[in-house]
């Protein structure tokens, strides 16, 4: 009779025990599925949010896509035109060096569309005479810039940089 007694405790136990983590995985499944586990969408915000909608609509730029190319045969002078063009809110894609020094920054249009060049150009205080249609459909970028030894001159190099 002992020995029943302990068989159903025991039982009892395991079946106790089955039925909490049956139901630890079924929060966990809806967890993941509604998204509410702790973990929140990048940036913490919600899509429906008004936080997001004015993160969006405060960011023109970041539609533009666009690659550094350094041509003044220093270092670090793409890094801080990446990060001043990212501050304004555009998407730098890509950085590296240019295969020859240039004398003046330009600013290329590689999609067709110059008036996005021309944003970059505006963006960076480069002249707009300096802004080139030169197709390049095989990178997927809207704009290269080509920084040329004027850098000292451009707004990355007038203003602060905020990290």
């Amino acid at each position: 009779m002992k020995t029943d007694f302990k068989k159903s405790v025991v039982n009892y136990g395991l079946n106790i025990s089955i039925v909490v983590i049956g139901l630890a995985c079924l929060y966990f499944a809806y967890s993941l599925i509604m998204g509410s586990a702790g973990f929140k969408s990048r940036g913490d915000i919600k899509e429906g949010s008004d936080t997001a909608k004015k993160q969006i609509t405060n960011q023109p730029n970041l539609s533009i896509q666009i690659d550094i190319l350094n041509a003044t045969g220093e270092n670090r002078i793409a890094a801080r035109f990446r990060d001043y063009l990212k501050q304004k809110g555009f998407d730098v894609v890509d950085m590296g060096n240019y295969k020859t020094e240039v004398g003046q920054t330009l600013v290329l249009d590689k999609c067709g569309d110059v008036s996005k060049a021309k944003r970059v150009a505006e963006a960076l205080g480069v002249s707009q005479r300096n802004v080139v249609t030169q197709l390049d459909k095989s990178k997927f970028i809207d704009a290269s810039i080509v920084i040329g030894k004027d850098y000292n001159d451009l707004k990355p190099f007038q203003e602060k940089v905020k990290k």
